[in-house]
């Protein structure tokens, strides 16, 4: 049965093999990732229907290539802009710029589309494709069968108490997850003193073509993201003052916070639709699995909202499950889902520390010389690749720079941009040099599970380690092996392939 209501829900709601609670861009895209490999799945949400306010909008590259290969690419950009640089501009006139372009990637952009567009898109692809999205349900508690075969979960909807029974659960409940609090696992973290101001509305002046940008004055600063139809976003830290809960900011004293800045009419706005404040968070759950129970999205993460990285670090957290989770469901005998929790807890810890821009929008305050600016420029160096979370590499140490596209590496951990060939099993990618006689698939890489095998391009090649001739490549792009360069058997007049040659 698909069910995607308003509101309401059947007083029984049976089993699933994945239970995912919450119907925002994590959930959906996890179940949309899931109906690709016929897994069947449940969403259900509290909401009785999607929110309308735009939250989150920047769609990075690499989320493209996962939206590309559910085939839903094109419908999101549909109701984006496509943006190919952010531009930092200071109070005293200096422009720093993070170009996109030149990403190794079919999609070298970010698009900026606001999150209620993107779940539509989801949430249709999702029940259009067998999956089933209730709403109008609250998740209550869990409880885990004694054998661990099972997770029954009690759920209160508009006809009363419901029960479901799932071979898995996922909680993506957004940052005040009920999931991960019932399961008592911590959230620390910090809460900036600062309130963020927030103002979307028709702009006063055309902003800058191409570009999402930052204005940062002496004292704060704010973004500009262009929204489709002509609409902007300005938002961001304009003071140190911290606003209480229930305070009211009305359009005088934005523009007049926004005017303080010291960039004239720049920011002004003609008509204003949506005015807010929020608080800014950094928290990291002490842990992203118990049990048969895994967290994903904002529910397992929360960082700052520079770069836009939220419903991107979700995409990337349900792309990392999906195949888990498929291959649990076959019978695999690894424990997958703890794989999950320790490299998504550091990716996500990675990204907080590539958005924690605070300390770099101070150093380009005080950048007047030559000097100064050249580190500035120095230090947003690999900034769009860490956004574009296309060169995300599992294992890197804590204090690894950003990742940069001339020294990306295919270890095993790291994340392949580009082309990869479709479908929703591990790929044997091979050295476009490797002839193919040599490329028959290697016992020790094809186990139980389904491998396809396939060609690096030239460029993706100029990252293989020395010495390598192919790569294990897991649904998730990242590679979970690398081969050595294979050769031929000797004969008479053979040819022989040697590494340092071909590589």
């Amino acid at each position: 049965m698909n069910r995607h209501t308003e509101a309401g829900a059947a007083a029984v709601l049976g089993t699933t093999d994945v239970l995912v609670v919450g119907a925002g861009p994590t959930g959906l895209m996890l179940g949309c990732e899931l109906r690709a490999r016929g897994v069947e799945c449940t969403l259900v949400d509290a909401a009785p229907h999607i929110d309308r306010r735009t939250r989150a909008v920047m769609v990075h590259a690499a989320s493209l290539e996962a939206l590309e290969s559910l085939g839903l690419r094109d419908a999101v950009e549909r109701h984006g802009v496509r943006q190919e640089r952010v531009s930092f501009h200071t109070h005293h006139g200096a422009v720093h710029t993070v170009e996109f372009a030149g990403l190794d990637t079919p999609f070298p952009y970010y698009v900026n589309v606001p999150q209620p567009e993107v779940e539509e898109v989801l949430a249709a692809a999702f029940v259009a494709c067998g999956g089933r999205l209730v709403r109008g349900v609250q998740y209550n508690s869990q409880r885990e069968d004694p054998s661990g075969t099972y997770v029954e979960a009690e759920l209160t909807g508009p006809e009363g108490f419901l029960v479901m029974r799932a071979a898995y659960l996922v909680g993506a409940d957004g940052a005040s997850s009920t999931v991960r609090e019932g399961l008592g696992i911590p959230f620390p973290g910090v809460t900036y003193p600062m309130s963020y101001l927030l103002a979307e509305g028709q702009p006063l002046h055309r902003p800058e073509p191409g570009a999402s940008s930052m204005y940062i004055g002496p004292g704060g600063a704010v973004s500009l993201l262009p929204l489709p139809g002509g609409a902007v976003r300005v938002a961001g830290p304009v003071s140190s003052q911290s606003l209480g809960r229930g305070a009211q900011v009305s359009a005088a004293e934005f523009a007049a916070a926004v005017g303080q800045l010291g960039f004239g009419d720049t920011l002004a706005l003609g008509s204003v639709d949506r005015l807010a404040h929020y608080q800014v968070h950094e928290r990291l759950a002490d842990h992203f699995r118990m049990g048969r129970t895994a967290l994903a999205g904002d529910a397992a993460h929360l960082n700052s909202p520079a770069g836009g990285q939220a419903m991107n670090t979700g995409f990337a957290d349900a792309a990392a499950l999906a195949w888990r989770l498929e291959a649990l469901g076959r019978g695999a005998g690894t424990d997958l889902l703890a794989d999950y929790a320790r490299e998504r807890r550091a990716a996500a810890a990675d990204v907080a520390r590539t958005t924690g821009v605070l300390g770099l929008l101070q150093d380009m305050r005080d950048a007047t010389g030559a000097d100064a600016q050249r580190r500035v420029r120095e230090a947003l160096g690999g900034v769009a690749e860490a956004w574009s979370q296309l060169y995300t590499t599992y294992g890197r140490p804590a204090d690894a720079p950003l990742p940069r596209r001339e020294t990306h590496r295919l270890d095993v951990g790291a994340r392949l941009p580009g082309q990869v060939p479709p479908g929703d099993h591990h790929v044997l990618l091979h050295h476009p040099a490797v002839p193919a006689p040599l490329r028959a698939l290697p016992a020790e890489v094809a186990g139980e599970r389904p491998v396809h095998q396939g060609t690096l391009t030239s460029r993706q090649a100029s990252w293989l380690p020395v010495g390598a001739g192919a790569v294990l490549v897991r649904p998730d792009r990242h590679v979970a092996a690398v081969l050595p360069a294979r050769q031929p058997d000797p004969a008479p007049g053979a040819h022989r392939i040697h590494a340092e040659a071909s590589l």
